[in-house]
């Protein structure tokens, strides 16, 4: 069987509205992506998925790619049935994506078990059979995580858990933001997501004082920039407040720890001397 040319797991797929754009993968000295449409394009009844040429606008004037390509959308309880869909098409400029408004039907995915733990899988086989024009020249870099957009921000697929957490508890908190330029707001958004699994997914009281004055610093950047974290830093408080209680305990015990030998000193230098004592 042959090997699939990419292979695209999105996780939390139920939850997920916006287009999800694949990692860049590389089949036939072409360079490729994949576009998901969870809740359809255009269409509402069924989920849409599409092949690109990645950097088309940036390839020789003249280029076309003529291709065979197809999807798997993997059912993972039953393999066998799984759905395909394949063509065939000449991408070029102008036309440089081709796919499938009605990949399937929404609410097959959860009666025939595609998805497992709330993931789909999807198998891409692409098959390069004529080219025009300059070819990809540089090999892709190996990513680890699909970039998806959630409310406005690029975060990490590992990170949409809790970017719809946030947006969904504390919805005020990006409405006013001031930078616009793509990169600024993912590198805020990174900054935020970072200080919510350190308060959310640790003890609160086995944070440092040096990882607590870290975060006080970076939410100090992410308020001027115009986030709303009030809820934030509540909850850096009471981090704050739990580690001045551990430090009390650790110092009380130090201190139950240096009475306890000068006890264990006096009844050594008292049995020493008893015995002394007891030889004369």
């Amino acid at each position: 069987m042959r090997t699939p040319s990419y292979t695209m797991e999105i996780n939390y797929f139920s939850q997920r509205n916006a287009p999800i754009r694949s990692n860049l993968f590389r089949s036939y000295s072409c360079n490729w992506y994949v576009t998901v449409y969870p809740k359809g394009n255009g269409i509402n009844t069924h989920m849409s998925m599409y092949l690109d040429v990645a950097n088309s606008l940036s390839l020789y004037q003249g280029w076309w790619r003529r291709a065979k390509f197809r999807f798997v959308i993997v059912n993972q309880s039953n393999v066998a049935r799984s759905k395909r869909l394949a063509t065939s098409y000449t991408f070029n400029k102008t036309w440089p994506n081709l796919g499938f408004k009605k990949a399937l039907r929404l609410t097959k995915l959860q009666e025939e078990m595609f998805l497992v733990n709330d993931k789909l899988k999807i198998e891409v086989y692409v098959y390069v059979y004529d080219i025009m024009g300059i070819l990809d020249t540089h090999v892709l870099p190996e990513k680890k995580d699909t970039t998806v957009c959630v409310n406005g921000f690029q975060v990490l697929d590992s990170q949409v858990k809790s970017a719809n957490i946030i947006f969904e508890t504390y919805p005020e908190t990006a409405l006013y933001i001031y930078p616009q330029d793509p990169q600024l707001k993912t590198a805020y958004m990174n900054i935020l997501l970072r200080i919510y699994e350190i308060l959310y997914n640790n003890p609160l009281e086995k944070l440092t004082e040096s990882e607590l004055s870290k975060v006080s610093k970076d939410l100090l950047d992410l308020t001027q920039a115009g986030f709303k974290l009030e809820w934030l830093r509540e909850k850096l408080e009471k981090a704050s407040v739990e580690r001045k209680k551990l430090a009390g305990y650790e110092a009380h015990a130090l201190e139950l720890g240096k009475q306890l030998k000068n006890l264990e000193l006096m009844m050594c230098n008292l049995k020493a001397e008893i015995k002394s004592k007891a030889e004369s």
